[in-house]
């Protein structure tokens, strides 16, 4: 084509892939026309007052506030409860604690209800199904006081949001666990490491809700192994009929992977990606939250070692089949979105967040961009359009003019992917100012909707948290009251914010600006109270043990990550 022929602006399509990823990429765009889907699935106790959706996740996002209803269970939790699968329980069930009862009702789902499929012959990763709604296995008199502070929680919130104050709730996933741990020690380590926790406990303590959680952290970190186990199982079962000897040997090297990983710290790149997938796809499980910010950190640097060895030094594997393990990834992680995709094809244009960070400077602000940086480049960019995972990359004064090209040839194409927002320098001394210390600073990575955070003892509450800070000024304009007609949920003249006085009597600026002071006070402290309540609800009655096993602090302290167990929680 002619220069004068060339069109002036390039839209990102997907190009130079393998046969396979070309495959798996195309098969996810059937969306509602594939015959494997990735839908909701939902398991219940068959109690009477069984609840298996957690409304608070969901008050961050307006849009879906229609879902939850005013007085009563809302449609969504009702949708749920007809179609839910009950799960037999043991006899003992109902006399453990509640960390207990959701572990041993998660492994049964996961390990013996839900399929253990390998999606095609294509597909060199398993792991498919996670969009499983859960009973939260409370008791009935646990139900009722979760009933009646969910129902003063609501109201509280709709006041505050539909006032305009913002929106706030806390929210599930948004956090980076530890899967550089997974990676090279495995949930034997965890597992290992919860038991020699709760062994050394006295017998009280035993006897407490931290022993409890321990019990339930340890029964947590098999539960990978066993769904290990299962897919494994089904690799060799396919083995059986596969059609060709290269598949065959595929399958077998899956069904090896499997029994390594995520048990065992990973031998291969190709195990990596495989421990760091069962890892993620079972914290959307477990906290019944698909995709929205559960991110995977500095991928490139927690694989780089098993990169090099198996494709650079050993070339156990070629580039172009590491390129198809991720684009395995990027298929599964796109399936998130298939949790509703029988009702409309939000699932295929929306955006959740699971966010990949690459590059960025080290410990001694050296660049520590690699081969698996590049490696992981090419594969978004033959991939683009594509909305999972989402690629962050961090910039530093020492980043190669190489990167700096492929990044600005790639955002020219592709209507912003990969993300750049991260200047290390200016957001290290963010991360500093946050309380973070220096020498771990350098290590942050994105989270989200590009929040920045520290990787597998960070859960900061990063989207929580949404105060409309120009409520501050019409508080100011009308005496700490609504203006007028905006009495969507308040009381006509109702006293919302302080009485700051009558803006017409002021008479200088500085009236004005104390009194708008006082009002943005009372908005922050108003939006803390509003989001502790939600806070304070989680904690109670929403444990996620299996998660809290893989951000570091909780197993330390015996507590569960929405109890207050991360190192960091600001």
């Amino acid at each position: 084509m002619s220069d004068s022929k060339k069109k002036k602006y390039e839209i990102a399509e997907p190009h130079d892939m393998s046969p396979r990823s070309k495959w798996m990429r195309d098969y996810y765009f059937k969306g509602d026309e594939r015959e494997w889907k990735n839908q909701y699935m939902a398991f219940t106790t068959g109690t009477d007052w069984d609840i298996i959706w957690n409304e608070t996740d969901y008050y961050i996002a307006p849009e879906t506030h229609f879902y939850i209803g005013n007085k009563g269970k809302g449609v969504f939790e009702s949708s749920l409860r007809s179609m839910a699968v009950q799960v037999e329980l043991p006899d003992n069930f109902w006399k453990l604690s509640l960390p207990e009862r959701r572990m041993i009702f998660f492994e049964e789902v996961m390990v013996n209800h839900v399929p253990h499929e390998i999606i095609s012959n294509n597909d060199l990763i398993a792991g498919g199904r996670f969009n499983i709604q859960l009973s939260k296995c409370l008791t009935e008199k646990e139900a009722k006081a979760h009933w009646k502070k969910n129902i003063k929680t609501r109201h509280k919130f709709f006041k505050y949001h539909k006032s305009g104050f913002g929106n706030v709730g806390a929210t599930a996933g948004h956090l980076i666990p530890d899967y550089e741990t997974i990676i090279k020690r495995g949930f034997k380590y965890v597992y290992e490491k919860a038991t020699n926790g709760y062994d050394k406990l006295s017998q009280k303590e035993k006897n407490s809700e931290k022993g409890a959680e321990l019990l339930a952290m340890i029964k947590a970190a098999e539960i990978p192994r066993k769904i290990a186990k299962k897919y494994a199982e089904e690799c060799r079962t396919l083995k059986e009929t596969a059609s060709t000897p290269e598949r065959i040997e595929e399958l077998e090297q899956m069904a090896k992977n499997l029994e390594q990983v995520p048990w065992e710290p990973a031998k291969t790149f190709w195990q990596g990606i495989q421990a760091v997938w069962l890892t993620h796809m079972l914290i959307m499980s477990e906290e019944s939250y698909p995709g929205p910010g559960i991110s995977f950190g500095r991928t490139d640097q927690h694989l780089l070692d098993l990169y090099k060895k198996d494709v650079i030094e050993e070339k156990n594997i070629t580039k172009e089949f590491a390129k198809d393990i991720l684009g395995s990834l990027w298929f599964h992680c796109n399936t998130a979105y298939d949790a509703q995709i029988m009702v409309g094809k939000q699932g295929i244009t929306a955006a959740f967040g699971q966010l990949m960070t690459l590059s960025g400077c080290g410990p001694k602000d050296e660049d520590l961009t690699n081969e698996l940086t590049y490696t992981i480049l090419e594969v978004i960019d033959e991939w683009s359009p594509i909305l999972e995972p989402k690629p962050n990359i961090r910039l530093c004064r020492a980043s190669p003019e190489k990167l700096l090209d492929k990044i600005v040839d790639m955002v020219s194409r592709s209507q912003g992917a990969p993300f750049l927002i991260n200047f290390d320098e200016r957001s290290i001394a963010g991360m500093i100012k946050e309380g973070i210390p220096r020498e771990d600073a350098w290590n942050y990575a994105c989270v989200g909707c590009l929040e920045n955070t520290m990787q597998g003892n960070d859960r900061s509450g990063t989207v929580n948290c949404n105060p409309n800070l120009t409520k501050s000024i019409e508080l100011t304009l009308w005496n700490g009251k609504n203006m007028p007609n905006n009495n969507v949920i308040t009381k006509k003249g109702e006293q919302l914010g302080p009485k700051t006085g009558d803006p017409e009597s002021f008479k200088t600026w500085n009236e004005f600006w104390n009194a708008w002071k006082e009002q943005v006070e009372f908005l922050i402290k108003y939006t803390v109270d509003v989001y502790n309540q939600t806070e304070e609800l989680r904690a109670e009655f929403m444990p996620t043990p299996y998660l809290s096993t893989i951000v570091r602090g909780c197993i330390e302290k015996g507590l569960d990550i929405r109890k207050g167990g991360p190192e960091l929680r600001f």
